[in-house]
């Protein structure tokens, strides 16, 4: 089975623990570290030959155009991070449908490519927010991998469900929510594999819940950051326990992320979408 990958073009600056002590008037402030850890990572998946989907920041792309471009050139997909990385819960309708637009206009200029996929800011579509279906379904995007069916203080859509399924139709358009990993522990269910997750777990727990879920015949939605691979970034001062959040763990990214490639076998989530076969039983509402 195929397994996705996917990653999360942003700066270091940008993430949302962030957001209370550094204002986006003030992005531009701050020196932008992105491109290196990008191209270390395109070397990475280069090895293992690996393509992904890379959701990158409307704001970001426009101020690096020729990593978008270089990106695209090595074969992964670009897909849209949105353009301000503002949480879908603090916009309204009208913003959100502004911020997708410009995102999407941006990065179509740069790739002159059609993109189909969306990745809301710290997985920001939730059930309240579920009015952002019908929103992505008329401009123009195919799917959203935005969705992490998981109990959060600042996110998540716990009943979910693990499996990807149709939001929303338009005559023959669809729009698919593919969400993040997660696995029962216990009476709980737990993230798996990405982000603070895959740097905070040791090796031996995550490679336990992969294995889980491909025994169940489920897809791994992987995720990571650029940053997570820039152990050497700017500490910023926030309170402690965002703080720990943000820099725990980033030494572990790199032998962790080669572990996942070394097991499973990746694509990208158009890809996956591709080649799934749809089950015209999926429901939505």
């Amino acid at each position: 089975m195929k397994n996705i990958l996917t990653v999360d073009v942003e700066e270091y600056f940008q993430v949302e623990a962030f957001s209370k002590v550094i204002e986006k008037k003030d992005w531009d402030k701050y020196q932008g570290r992105v491109e290196k850890p990008t191209l270390f990572l395109l070397e990475i998946l280069d090895s293992f030959r690996v393509k992904g989907t890379f959701f990158v920041l409307g704001w970001l792309a426009e101020r690096n155009p020729g990593l978008v471009r270089e990106i695209f050139q090595a074969g992964h997909e670009i897909a849209s991070h949105g353009y301000e990385h503002t949480m879908v819960m603090k916009m309204t309708r009208e913003d959100f449908r502004k911020d997708l637009r410009k995102s999407k206009e941006t990065l179509e200029n740069i790739i002159n490519t059609k993109v189909k996929g969306y990745r809301a800011p710290t997985f920001s579509i939730v059930q309240e927010t579920r009015w952002a279906y019908p929103i992505l379904l008329e401009e123009g995007f195919e799917y959203s991998s935005s969705v992490f069916p998981i109990y959060h203080d600042r996110y998540g859509w716990p009943g979910f469900g693990s499996d990807p399924r149709v939001m929303g139709r338009n005559g023959e358009s669809e729009i698919w929510e593919v969400p993040m990993s997660t696995s029962p522990l216990g009476p709980l269910t737990i993230p798996v594999a990405g982000g603070g997750y895959l740097r905070t777990y040791p090796w031996f727990f995550t490679r336990m819940l992969v294995n889980r879920l491909a025994k169940g015949g489920k897809p791994v939605v992987v995720y990571i950051h650029p940053w997570e691979l820039d152990g050497n970034h700017p500490e910023i001062e926030a309170p402690f326990f965002r703080k720990i959040r943000h820099y725990y763990g980033l030494s572990s990214t790199r032998k962790k992320l080669e572990f996942l490639l070394q097991t499973l076998k990746f694509d990208t989530i158009a890809n996956f979408l591709e080649q799934r076969k749809i089950n015209r039983d999926d429901h939505f509402d």
